[in-house]
Parts: C-alpha cells; sequence; structure tokens
C-alpha cells in the first residue's frame, strides 16, 4: 500500500509489520509511504535506490552491500530498541542518519525481569522439572516470600 502525499515529500519505505496508524501517521506529516510489510531482501535491494528513508524491524539486516545500493538513503530508522541489524558505521559515513526507539520495550522488559525475580524467588523452574519428572520435593523447592523484605534491580 503506498500512501500518498506532495510530490516534493521524502519518500520512505517501510518493510517491517507495523500498527496501520503508523503510515497514516508519516503521511500527515508530509512524507510519501510505501507500506511493504511482506517484502523481501532482494527486492528491497531492487528499489531501495528510490528511497530517502528506510523503516525496519528486524527481517532485514542493513548491510554495507545493500546500503551500497542505496544511493538517495537519508535515514534508517528502527522500530526497536537496537541497531544491530544495521551497519551503522558504513551508514554514518555515507551521512545517512540511523536511530531507534530505545524506551519502546522499557515496560516489557521490566515486567519480565519482576516476573523471572519471583519465578527465582520461588524456584518455579526446578520445582515444575521435578513434578513433571515424578519428583516432590516440598522442602528444597520451597520460595522466599517478598513480604518484608526489600528487592532491588
Amino acid at each position: 500500500m503506498t500512501v500518498q502525499a506532495d510530490s516534493d515529500a521524502l519518500k520512505i519505505i517501510v518493510i517491517d509489520n507495523t500498527h496501520p496508524v503508523f503510515p497514516e501517521k508519516l503521511k500527515e506529516a508530509g512524507l510519501l509511504v510505501d507500506y511493504q510489510p511482506d517484502i523481501s531482501k532482494k527486492e528491497v535491494e531492487q528499489i531501495i535506490h528510490n528511497y530517502d528513508g528506510i523503516i525496519l524491524r528486524s527481517k532485514i539486516q542493513m548491510s554495507r552491500e545493500l546500503l551500497g545500493k542505496a544511493s538517495k538513503l537519508k535515514f534508517i530508522a528502527r522500530v526497536g530498541s537496537g541497531l544491530e541489524n544495521i551497519d551503522t558505521k558504513y551508514a554514518e559515513s555515507r551521512n545517512i542518519i540511523c536511530f531507534n526507539a530505545p524506551e519502546g520495550n522499557r515496560d516489557a522488559v521490566g515486567e519480565h525481569t519482576l516476573g523471572t525475580l519471583l519465578a527465582m524467588f520461588n524456584k518455579i523452574a526446578r520445582a515444575d522439572f521435578e513434578v513433571k519428572s515424578g519428583k516432590w520435593h516440598r522442602e528444597a523447592n520451597r520460595g522466599y516470600e517478598l513480604k518484608g523484605k526489600t528487592v532491588g534491580i
């Protein structure tokens, strides 16, 4: 789906799934958006020279080889916390700005950390494995209650 905007607008391609409102918000900001979440790496290689910006998640690696075909590219935006799938040094040497959304998953990380901490305090993984193996070591798998304790991460 291509979302039309001014002909002078920056031309952006989105190559991963994203919330449907995202391309619309980009359009409202005056950008020409080509939303291609099912595009293959080979297809990206063939058309990347047409775009001023690319928005991605993790599906395709932005390697030196792929970036070499991106003659107009001004930016790479990662809908995610890291830039590990982008050759940032090469991109920056070509004056391509790379940015991400580092706080996008902070709530999920916090919740996962708390869940893991509680599972460790209560020896859930070990007790689960032992019970499934037909063993019941009640006292060895007794956990710790948080009441009256201070826990820090």
